[in-house]
């Protein structure tokens, strides 16, 4: 159990996510105190280009919410080297050596280009089961200075993968029951099972982008719509006919995942069964956002003949009155791992490991000491000057009063200069800000949009849409007389560009076919007109709306929505 702090600060960053979250310990219970989180844009791959979008998400909401000091970061499973082992049960000191020893043996690198750490997770009182984590110091050292950079002083960077078992704990009370946490992450799925006799934590290379990647085959579009299309369709927010082919493609892909998550599951399972202590959970609880996915746990239940339920993180947490209950509630399903980690404050026997550089964590625990040691070093450099200015004020307070009031004239002139300079500047900024102010007060238009856009391609059957882009066109600032100040910039043009197909039921796909130019043009008709009729669209210029007949049962129909001001996307 800590009990350095009652109260901590989490960045998780997710491989599809980044949260913050702050909770503090009253009466021996957890409570949340704030608790943000932003998406990550999807589809990255590398490590570089993941840990870039991670940095500047965090960054942008360390800015937005004025966060400052220090902080705990998870990072997930698919950075880090996992390896279980066992070793004897034996004094501590002499347990610490043995796995220091098998740490070189089981890492795949030379130990001083990683950062490690090792956790007991269960034992038999013969044998214990360790697990290792290892984090190359590359890596563990980009993500503690660039976090540093971004405004909050890391302290600890922990492993995702041990976290979930300790969100079980605080939720159940520490419950002897065998279950099985399933956290079905984006890039990975991690299964940790939790009984009297210990716990076991695996990984499985499944997750949300597995299922993306098979939408986006299946639908030939990119990777970024495909995953937009998951998340809308699994959500709610995006309806589609049964007749629609997405509609097939996301249906099959998702029972396909689901079968392959419960085999791979169940594998598991019997290897856990098979094992020395005949361990039998008697349900499985799922975490994690794509544990939303429709079917998953019917699938999951079916397969492994055990009860599938979701587990609850928020359960062992009070909510202060600083959160909104619903915002969090929207996402408790990405909260067991920060919720994991701020348990540790009162948990006893609480799992973790820290992989932050030793020496990043002493420059890091200097540089908060330094505030201290300059004012102590400027206690001690002043000390003598009462002294001294007690004998030498009578001869020098005439000349201190002479120069303090030429200061106050230079510093009145500068200011009087300065005076315009700012006056400019304030308006730029105050543009800027109104800008921003509408982006967070309208970023609930984009599903408004997309209902009423659904709505459209629902009244025109056969019609769907292939493309979305959005464009921010910035007009030209308005022309101010001689000797004004300039005027602040006019909002920018919002333009949502569609790119669509109409199946024409009329002309068959043979290669000499014959577009039905007459159907095409009512048709065209139609939907241009529904969408002139759509709340958010200001005007769709003629000029704008280009077909192609290449193939003439499926002709392809380009225009550009100018969407409203008072609507901003």
């Amino acid at each position: 159990m800590s009990t350095s702090s009652q109260s901590t600060t989490v960045v998780n960053l997710g491989a599809a996510h980044v949260s913050i979250s702050s909770f503090h310990v009253q009466a021996g219970q957890l409570v949340l105190d704030k608790f943000v989180l932003e998406d990550l844009p999807p589809g990255l791959t590398g490590e570089d280009e993941w840990l870039g979008a991670a940095v500047s998400t965090l960054t942008g909401l360390v800015r937005q919410h004025n966060l400052k000091g220090t902080a705990t970061v998870i990072v997930p499973g698919f950075l880090l080297l996992s390896k279980s082992l066992k070793v004897p049960q034996v004094e501590r000191e002499r347990q610490a050596q043995i796995i220091a020893f098998e740490a070189q043996n089981n890492i795949p690198y030379p130990l001083s280009e990683v950062v490690w750490g090792s956790q007991i997770i269960a034992s038999d009182g013969v044998e214990a089961e360790v697990l290792l984590f290892a984090l190359r110091a590359e890596i563990s050292a980009r993500i503690a200075n660039q976090v540093s950079a971004a405004g909050l002083r890391p302290t600890i960077i922990q492993a995702a993968p041990l976290l979930d078992s300790q969100a079980w704990r605080l939720s159940s009370a520490d419950s002897t029951e065998e279950v099985v946490v399933v956290n079905v992450g984006a890039r990975t799925t991690t299964l940790t099972f939790m009984g009297p006799a210990g716990m076991s934590v695996q990984s499985a290379t499944l997750g949300g982008n597995t299922l993306t990647q098979s939408v986006s085959d299946g639908t030939g579009s990119s990777f970024q719509n495909a995953e937009a299309l998951k998340v809308g369709y699994f959500s709610g927010v995006v309806q589609l006919a049964e007749s629609d082919p997405q509609t097939a493609a996301l249906v099959s892909n998702a029972q396909a995942f689901s079968r392959r998550l419960a085999q791979d599951i169940n594998r598991r399972l019997v290897g856990l069964r098979r094992g020395t202590q005949g361990r039998q959970p008697s349900r499985i609880l799922l975490t994690g956002r794509a544990a939303q996915l429709g079917g998953l746990q019917e699938q999951l239940s079916e397969t492994l003949r055990l009860p599938v339920e979701i587990l609850d993180p928020l359960n062992g947490v009070t909510l202060s009155s600083n959160v909104n209950p619903e915002y969090v509630a929207a996402y408790r399903l990405q909260l067991s791992e920060p919720v994991g980690e701020a348990a540790r404050m009162i948990l006893a026997d609480a799992a973790g490991v820290n992989l932050i550089p030793p020496e990043i964590a002493s420059q890091l625990a200097f540089d908060a000491r330094k505030p201290l040691l300059i004012g102590a070093a400027l206690l001690i450099a002043l000390s003598p000057l009462p002294i001294l200015v007690g004998l030498s004020y009578a001869e020098q307070s005439t000349q201190a009063q002479v120069a303090k009031l030429k200061i106050s004239e230079r510093e009145l002139s500068t200011r009087k200069a300065n005076l315009a300079d700012t006056r400019q500047q304030s308006l730029a900024i105050a543009a800027v800000n109104a800008q921003m102010e509408s982006v967070v007060l309208n970023r609930a238009n984009w599903n408004e949009f997309l209902v009423e856009l659904q709505k459209v391609i629902l009244a025109n059957r056969h019609t769907w849409i292939e493309e979305l882009r959005v464009t921010r066109e910035q007009p030209p600032a308005p022309a101010v007389a001689e000797g004004e100040p300039p005027a602040p910039a006019p909002p920018k043009v919002i333009k949502v560009t569609l790119v669509t197909r109409m199946l024409l039921l009329s002309v068959g796909p043979a290669k000499d076919a014959v577009i039905d130019a007459k159907e095409f043009g009512r048709r065209q008709q139609d939907f241009v007109q529904a969408l002139r009729n759509n709340p958010f669209v200001e005007a769709i210029p003629d000029a704008e709306i280009r077909s192609d007949r290449n193939q003439p049962n499926l002709p392809r129909l380009t225009l550009t929505l100018i969407i409203k001001s008072d609507k901003t996307l």
